[in-house]
């Protein structure tokens, strides 16, 4: 009986350890847990943070009016060397194309670099095949060139760089004619809206003033990656792009 007694008060005592062993356990896991929460609600406030102020500064420095000539943006361009490193993952440099707001936005993860002006055909129900802007995810090529001219189109660009097709579609400036001169009525439409009345008939391609084409052309890699979408691209409505 005083074995049995004994025993009873080991297993109680067994169970009072184990007890006090888990509730000191399961509040070093909370504390654990709540240190890396609060750790990772920091770094999202901070890259919200940085987010904003990058928007701010591009729209403080947009070229007002535009100038087809002139970069999209007042100052520098970016410096791209210290992100070409980053080739995967939520951190490489990539490009988004908005058809909605007819810019080209130069990306490195989250973060805006650099805000085009753009002028971006619409995919409507009238629009034929061949005027189509590809939608999707895209790659820059290898093809490209310092000037072209289509006699079946009446029509060239400056600085263009495939991004699909192996030259077929591709970033381009405003069109000029065969002279050489810009082609006025089509480059006043760079950064303007579209609508399915007043459509950008470019054949696909993605015009952007000259001297933001001849910089995309001469500073981002082949193989970056280009989106092409028409929805609104915000904070909280970037899970398709990546």
């Amino acid at each position: 009986m005083k074995k049995q007694k004994w025993l009873y008060w080991v297993v109680a005592v067994l169970l009072v350890c184990a007890a006090g062993y888990s509730f000191i356990h399961v509040r070093s896991a909370e504390k654990t847990n709540s240190v890396k929460v609060a750790k990772e609600m920091s770094s999202a406030s901070v890259r919200d943070a940085k987010i904003s102020s990058l928007k701010k500064d591009q729209r403080a420095r947009q070229r007002k009016p535009i100038d087809w000539n002139r970069s999209s943006l007042t100052g520098a361009y970016p410096d791209l060397t210290k992100y070409l490193h980053h080739l995967k993952g939520k951190k490489q440099l990539w490009i988004e194309v908005s058809l909605k707001k007819q810019r080209v936005y130069i990306m490195q993860g989250q973060y805006r670099l650099y805000t085009m002006y753009a002028s971006v055909g619409k995919n409507y129900e009238n629009t034929q095949e061949f005027q189509r802007t590809p939608i999707g995810t895209f790659k820059i090529q290898k093809q490209h060139g310092t000037n072209y001219f289509d006699a079946t189109k009446n029509m060239g660009a400056k600085y263009w760089t495939s991004f699909h097709g192996h030259g077929a579609y591709r970033f381009e400036s405003v069109p000029f004619n065969q002279d050489g001169h810009v082609i006025n009525k089509q480059a006043k439409r760079l950064g303007k809206k579209v609508t399915k009345k007043n459509n950008i008939k470019n054949y696909g391609s993605i015009r952007l003033a000259v001297a933001d084409a001849r910089w995309l052309q001469e500073n981002i890699p082949a193989k970056t990656r280009v989106v092409i979408h028409n929805r609104k691209s915000e904070k909280n409505d970037l899970e398709f792009l990546y």
